[in-house]
């Protein structure tokens, strides 16, 4: 990154997460031999990545005058990453996947909240102009991690995944909304906390939204 420092680094995220890295790739790595469960959790993460793209289209598009083509590219590139894990998410379950339901959405409704919760807290924090820019930032962070470890986990694995590219645009949104929140360390690291609290609770509801849950030892 051309950033001094990478923000996952700065915020706190990454220590304060250290402690659920193994938990989680625990968790994944049971996962992907899963093709049905898998294909539920690749569906959540095309949820959430739409919703993402629906973010960053409704906040600017109130506001015409803002839309650049950086943030146009930033609203591609998110509807390109649902696109994308909802194509790997019928490709794991071998069938159509329409929509996001709770029969073939893990977690669907504690996702949503999340996120909706996420919004409306930083929001609240930085007001409406600055929302766009910082949601996007603590969004990407989380993203950053866990598509790392997901990464990680799936090129130890025989399942034929790469994130690669896509990691690396998440990590370039990364830095651009880093620079656009003026490099505000204090800030970030607050709402960095904020977020890794909803993350757990969201991620507890992954664990025990599956129909057979996995050992107790994988849980965060």
């Amino acid at each position: 990154m051309t950033v001094l420092q990478d923000p996952l680094t700065i915020s706190g995220m990454a220590s304060a997460n250290k402690i659920y890295e193994f938990p989680v790739r625990q968790f994944l790595r049971q996962l992907i031999t899963d093709n049905a469960q898998h294909a539920r959790f690749l569906n959540m993460l095309a949820m959430l990545e739409h919703m993402g793209s629906r973010k960053i289209m409704v906040s600017q598009t109130v506001k015409p005058q803002r839309m650049s083509e950086d943030i146009l590219k930033h609203l591609a590139e998110e509807a390109r990453h649902a696109s994308f894990f909802k194509r790997q998410a019928e490709r794991a379950a071998g069938h159509d996947m329409e929509g996001w339901m709770d029969d073939n959405t893990m977690a669907r409704v504690p996702a949503l909240m999340y996120f909706g919760r996420l919004d409306a807290g930083i929001s609240n924090v930085v007001g409406p102009s600055s929302a766009y820019s910082w949601v996007s930032l603590i969004i990407e962070l989380r993203a950053c991690w866990l598509y790392r470890i997901y990464q990680q986990t799936l090129a130890e694995s025989d399942y034929h995944l790469s994130l690669k590219s896509l990691l690396a645009e998440e990590n370039r949104h990364l830095e651009e909304m880093y620079i656009a929140c003026g490099k505000n360390v204090d800030q970030l690291k607050h709402l960095s906390t904020y977020e890794s609290g909803l993350f757990k609770k969201l991620w507890d509801k992954i664990i025990t939204s599956i129909e057979q849950p996995y050992e107790p030892a994988v849980k965060i």
